[in-house]
């Protein structure tokens, strides 16, 4: 049987029910602070409501919102190394599941308070979303990808970041050395966090920390290692080469295109700029018409765009990293890429945020989660689990609905 962690997990409570929340009328242990929402319990309802707590940036709606076909399918019967669907569900604390085949919602569930319209901290999905902007930009001739990053962020030319390429912010083979280990309570991640979310000890924002990352442990295109401050860094630099806000560009270029039909919000840091490794936030079904963009293939994204993330990084380096354990896998444009039969690239949040694609299949599902622990690695065999099931299932009933319908007169 898939065992999800070590560890004995709390229950997966559902904020309404418990009485989670912020307050002073709220008992202190379901309180919810601007200095715990991040920890379980809290994160069950912080992760829906943080435009309460951080301030934040819009992305506007599309004035042509896409229409998504449903389609339900019953996945009830599904069952994986000893666990069914609905155990899935609970067992990874899901607020929200989508999965689409061949264009339509074949699947859609809302647990612990959500809704279709409530908008969910993405985390690092942020990242894969803002690497699709970059994509798009330089497919657009507007930003090149072989130019030092020094040539767009003249603030970085004493970091570790100088000499690196906008490829290698977007590949994370840039060589800066950062600690993202978050089970660490030394680790590196937990200090920059500061100039997210606490104005007390970080005013100067996050670009001011990246300014600060003077050390290498590699040269730049040497080794893959996966760190936060990259994608804020290539954030920086897409503002300056585009002269806009990293929210208007997510507009431009992601929103209206996919057809989004609710507003999203970036989080902005204590200097007001938006976080672009970890500030997105919005609805699963915004998220599923993303994904949509890249599945479909369709006139809305350009195809060189879908063909680089779906081509993958350097596998060579993927495989002597931390991440190793993907096997098979390699990063490329902020997206992780496994190289399986299905061509299947993922989105990932650190606690339990997802957009798993499959362009073979035409298959993809988004999730959000409020999973108690900031790692997927515990979680990652149960969902390869599920998305197997789910692919042979829904496969399945396309050849048997094929084999029992008519044919034309």
């Amino acid at each position: 049987m898939l065992s999800l962690n070590p560890m004995t997990l709390p229950p997966p409570l559902d904020w309404p029910v418990a009485g989670i929340g912020p307050g002073p009328e709220i008992p202190q242990h379901l309180r919810v602070t601007r200095e715990n929402w991040r920890l379980y319990p809290f994160s069950r309802w912080a992760f829906q409501h943080t435009r309460e707590l951080v301030p934040s940036r819009a992305l506007r709606r599309s004035p042509s919102p896409r229409l998504l076909p449903y389609a339900p399918v019953d996945l009830s019967g599904l069952s994986f190394d000893g666990m069914d669907w609905e155990g899935f569900i609970a067992a990874t604390y899901t607020d929200a599941m989508i999965v689409l085949h061949k264009g339509a919602i074949v699947y859609e569930t809302y647990r612990n308070g959500m809704t279709p319209l409530t908008p969910h901290h993405c985390f690092s999905v942020s990242k894969s979303f803002v690497g699709l902007i970059a994509e798009i930009l330089i497919s657009a001739g507007r930003l090149d990808p072989q130019r030092p990053v020094t040539d767009y962020v003249a603030e970085l030319a004493e970091s570790g970041f100088a000499g690196a390429r906008v490829r290698d912010l977007l590949d994370m083979t840039d060589g800066v050395a950062f600690d993202e280990d978050y089970a660490n309570p030394d680790a590196d991640v937990h200090r920059y966090s500061a100039s997210y979310w606490t104005p007390s000890a970080a005013t100067g924002g996050a670009r001011e920390t990246l300014a600060r990352l003077d050390t290498r442990v590699a040269e730049p295109g040497a080794s893959f290692s996966y760190r936060t401050p990259v994608a804020d860094a290539l954030g920086w630099v897409l503002v300056n080469a585009t002269g806009q806000r990293l929210a208007d560009l997510a507009t431009e270029l992601l929103w209206h295109p996919a057809g989004c039909e609710e507003d999203g919000h970036f989080l902005v840091d204590t200097a007001g700029h938006e976080i672009a490794a970890t500030g997105l936030n919005a609805t699963a079904r915004d998220l599923a018409r993303l994904a949509l963009l890249i599945l479909d293939g369709d006139s809305a994204l350009p195809s060189d765009v879908r063909e680089r993330i779906l081509a993958g990084g350097d596998r060579a380096l993927f495989a002597s990293s931390r991440h190793a354990s993907r096997a098979g896998g390699s990063y490329r444009s902020q997206w992780w890429v496994s190289h399986n039969a299905q061509g299947a690239i993922s989105a990932l949040g650190v606690y339990g945020q997802r957009v798993h694609i499959e362009p073979a299949a035409e298959l993809a599902l988004v999730r959000f989660g409020s999973y108690p622990l900031p790692s997927n690695l515990h979680t990652d065999a149960v969902h390869q689990a599920a998305f197997d099931t789910l692919r042979a299932h829904l496969t399945h009933r396309e050849k048997s609905t094929a084999t029992r319908s008519p044919p034309m007169a």
